[in-house]
């Protein structure tokens, strides 16, 4: 399990690591809709899957798993308050996290 750190601005990307390959991921606050969008890349900067609608206790990757170049775990944006409310502008990192569980592990966590 790991922790993908969250920043505050409205827009902004973050090189990580996981399962010791590097994504770049990309996120942008939609102020209309009021949301967060997630997008994943390579670390050459090309595209894997765009336009991740960021939704609290749901696993966000699972659909794309099948798509050459995903990351081989989970994407989950867990509420740690235990809630099921819209994720707010401020929320992450406060009130919900982005944790990345490695293949099976989060099987192995349900069980």
């Amino acid at each position: 399990m790991q922790i993908i750190p969250f920043k505050e601005p409205a827009a902004w990307q973050s090189q990580i690591t996981l399962n010791s390959v590097i994504f770049i991921l990309y996120f942008r606050w939609n102020a209309m809709n009021k949301y967060w969008v997630m997008n994943i890349f390579d670390r050459n900067d090309n595209p894997i899957v765009l336009g991740i609608k960021v939704v609290s206790n749901f696993n966000l990757t699972k659909q794309f798993s099948a798509i050459n170049g995903m990351p081989q775990g989970d994407i989950i944006c867990q509420n740690i308050l235990g809630m099921w409310i819209d994720i707010m502008r401020f929320d992450m990192g406060q009130t919900t996290e982005l944790i990345y569980y490695e293949l099976n592990e989060l099987t192995a966590i349900s069980i």
